[in-house]
């Protein structure tokens, strides 16, 4: 009897729900079903559910077939690529109820499911389908360097993919793609380098050959022609679930959602308490030459070569990534790549080659969504941080002017008594000991006296931060607890900008 990641590999289906995916992946299967031939409650745990053409009439209320769906046990839901009547609400239900959905690629059809019940070998090995493709490539890698001793990589925008990544060495690889791409007819028989432009996916091969052994023109374009087919269905997958991944991260920035709606959905993607995860954001500079979407697809690749799981997707100008990369019992899991090692090759391989991007990122293990939608949070804050860095001018940001300083500051002699009142015994001891508790100062007010968000603007320990603010109240004798304080502290900010006293 076959399992579903026996037909989901044999006929390429694209899953829309990788959570649920791998769940079921291993359960056995023994016919397919479409829906209104049969009464619901005829349907079993080993069947998969088709649905399509006159099917979605008997579907009727989407939250009510998925909650029946998830009650037969139904392990796997397929529908067609091209069918415009799939629904978000359809695909909504079923990641609430945790039920699989797989869509057909465009040259299957229901009818080639009939004949996926023979027991097959797995190519994933189990867990998400990404990494099923990423394996594949691995596979035949592995198997190229075993028949002809020369090493082989495939590259994507933000990794890269090998059979032994530690052995790669990056330098190389990057003198490889310098190298004018050899079309797949002009391979030559010996090289001891090769730069192999994968046409379908616009990924590309290397090959390290040292030694100069024969290359087998042959053998060289199957490698390629595998490589490529594994790495444009990895593509296709992600174009499948972009949009889930676009709901979730906005949903997740937004806050909209309590928590205990949002849990369900976020764990449909793979991500459960005590799961370690790395939030990563990329600002995209207005003269970036990327755009959001080639860093979404890079992070794509960084993820699914170093980690489990991953949702990427852009909010205008920043783009987000959650890389599962462990979990709090097993913090560096053993079946994939480092994937320190995989960030430092992402920076090198795409951030570099891009002007106008910066990058920030925080780990930790999470209890709930909302530890998800404070890692991006913060990881946004960190990233617009060292935006602000490399611009011109510094990393400070600019304190709103209310109305009171505008006219305060058309009284100089005031404006400067104000400043010095308040301000003074700071600015003196900045210049003394060569410190910077102005500038701490007015990032803490232009983040409306948010500790937590200071803190990551400048870059330092929360601590670090109260004990300068503890140190300005000592030196200015004022409260920053105390409202009126607090507006002397922002008035004469203000005023000094003006004036030209800050520093």
């Amino acid at each position: 009897m076959a399992t579903v990641g026996d037909v989901a590999d044999r006929l390429g289906l694209l899953t829309l729900t990788p959570g649920p995916a791998g769940r079921t992946r291993r359960l056995r299967v023994s016919r397919v079903i479409q829906v209104g031939g049969v009464p619901l409650t005829a349907v079993t745990s080993s069947d998969v559910v088709c649905v399509g053409g006159a099917g979605w009439k008997a579907v009727g209320e989407p939250e009510s077939f998925a909650a029946a769906i998830r009650e037969r046990g139904v392990p796997a839901i397929v529908v067609d690529t091209d069918d415009d009547r799939l629904s978000a609400e359809f695909v909504s239900s079923c990641v609430q109820h945790g039920v699989p959905i797989y869509m057909l690629p465009r040259e299957r059809t229901f009818a080639d499911l009939l004949g996926c019940f023979a027991p097959q070998t797995s190519a994933a090995g189990g867990g998400d389908s990404d990494a099923g493709q990423v394996s594949a490539i691995i596979d035949v890698l592995a198997d190229f360097h075993r028949k002809s001793g020369i090493t082989g990589a495939v590259v994507l925008r933000g990794a890269f993919i090998a059979a032994s990544p530690s052995s790669v060495d990056l330098d190389l690889v990057s003198k490889t793609l310098a190298l004018a791409p050899v079309p797949m007819h002009a391979i030559p028989g010996t090289a001891a380098a090769l730069h192999v432009a994968l046409p379908s996916s616009g990924a590309a091969l290397t090959l390290s050959n040292s030694q100069r052994r024969p290359l087998e023109p042959t053998r060289v374009r199957k490698l390629a022609n595998d490589t490529d087919r594994a790495v444009q269905l990895l593509a296709a997958q992600r174009t499948m679930r972009r949009p889930l991944e676009d709901a979730l991260v906005r949903e997740l920035i937004d806050a909209r959602i309590p928590a205990a709606a949002m849990d369900p959905w976020v764990e449909s993607f793979g991500y459960v308490a005590g799961d370690r995860v790395r939030a990563v954001a990329v600002t995209v500079g207005p003269r970036s030459d990327a755009t959001p979407t080639d860093v979404v697809e890079a992070l794509h690749d960084l993820g699914v070569c170093s980690g489990m799981a991953t949702v990427a997707a852009a909010r205008e100008s920043v783009v987000f990534a959650l890389i599962k990369t462990g979990t709090e019992k097993e913090p560096n899991p053993l079946a994939r790549s480092d994937f320190e090692a995989q960030l430092v090759t992402f920076e090198r391989m795409f951030l570099a080659r891009h002007a106008g991007l910066t990058m920030g990122g925080s780990s930790y293990v999470i209890r709930s969504s909302d530890d998800l939608m404070r890692g991006l949070i913060n990881a946004r804050q960190m990233a617009e941080r060292q935006s602000r860095a490399q611009e011109p001018g510094g990393s400070a940001i600019t304190l709103a002017v209310p109305l009171a300083a505008t006219l305060l500051a058309g009284d100089p002699e005031r404006a400067h008594a104000l400043h010095e009142s308040v301000l003074g015994p700071v600015l003196a001891y900045d210049q003394g000991k060569d410190a910077s508790y102005l500038s701490t100062l007015t990032t803490f007010f232009a983040l409306d006296c948010h500790s937590g968000a200071t803190a990551n603007e400048l870059g330092i320990h929360i601590n670090t931060l109260r004990y300068r603010l503890s140190r300005i109240e000592k030196l200015t004798g004022r409260s920053l607890a105390s409202t009126a304080d607090r507006t002397d502290y922002y008035l004469a900010l203000c005023v000094g900008e003006a004036i030209g006293d800050r520093r």
